[in-house]
């Protein structure tokens, strides 16, 4: 190869370097996201529970106010949540469970695991007893295809018990002592943010956040999934124009090339 030919051969493998970095910074971005939550990490507004798998009032959450929260609010970019552990001493199966849901985490499946602990408390398939309670989540892993003797290992798994004692701590130190509680943040709110505690009905929910998303210092960051729907234009686009780059910079070197050997002498 001769050496034009070398240095247009590098030109254009720098150019593909480029866009490869940049769309791989994107796609790491995205799997930063954490496990346990729910929509646009951009939203204008966050939500934080700290709940309890074994709690009553929990249950009643999960079932009659969150499926309209996540079609109304989450879904369509308004809210982010976050969910975090906080089982109560009166609860040790609920404790387990915890661990449970961690550990499907580490296989992709947290919120399969937690739809199906919440929804096997409410049907009565477990609770009080931690012993029987734990037989019922491994049949809990059968069913969600999880690996067994991965899930099994990382139950046993001191790190895994400290995940939930952190969980547990955070709490505290936020005062909250009860199940279930919720931190809200936005925009202009306060740093600590609002609590919100016991399970309320959607209407106070809808009323509450609202009132929020109403209360935006910045319109623009009040438009659902604005921030990822921006971000994800900015990679299109300078992929495009990367990729546009490349064929003009490609062609362009190889007809000047190919004009240069053509005239050159034999």
């Amino acid at each position: 190869m001769t050496p034009h030919r070398q240095r247009a051969a590098a030109a254009l493998l720098f150019l593909f370097m480029v866009i490869a970095a940049l769309m791989t910074d994107h796609a790491q971005a995205q799997n930063d996201a954490d496990p346990r939550g729910l929509g646009d990490p951009n939203a204008p507004i966050v939500i934080i529970e700290y709940s309890d798998y074994e709690c009553p009032a929990c249950a009643s959450f999960v079932r009659d106010a969150k499926p309209q929260l996540i079609a109304e609010y989450i879904e369509t970019g308004k809210v982010y949540y976050l969910y975090r552990d906080n089982p109560l001493p009166q609860h040790p199966a609920g404790r387990i469970a915890a661990i449970y849901a961690h550990c499907a985490v580490r296989q992709g499946q947290f919120w399969p695991m937690h739809r199906r602990l919440f929804q096997g408390y409410i049907d009565g398939e477990w609770g009080g007893d931690p012993s029987a309670s734990e037989r019922v989540f491994r049949r809990y892993g059968d069913e969600l295809g999880l690996d067994s003797g991965a899930l099994q290992e990382c139950v046993r798994d001191p790190t895994t018990e400290q995940a939930i004692a952190a969980d547990i701590e955070e709490a505290r130190n936020r005062g909250l002592r009860g199940t279930p509680a919720y931190i809200l943040r936005w925009p202009g709110g306060p740093e600590r943010g609002d609590v919100l505690t016991g399970a309320q009905s959607f209407g106070t929910w809808r009323a509450l956040l609202d009132e929020r998303l109403s209360a935006q210092p910045d319109p623009a960051t009040a438009s659902p999934g604005f921030g990822a729907q921006a971000s994800l234009f900015i990679y299109l686009a300078l992929g495009a124009a990367g990729g546009l780059a490349v064929l003009v910079v490609g062609g362009s070197i190889l007809w000047w090339l190919a004009r240069r050997d053509h005239s050159s002498p034999m």
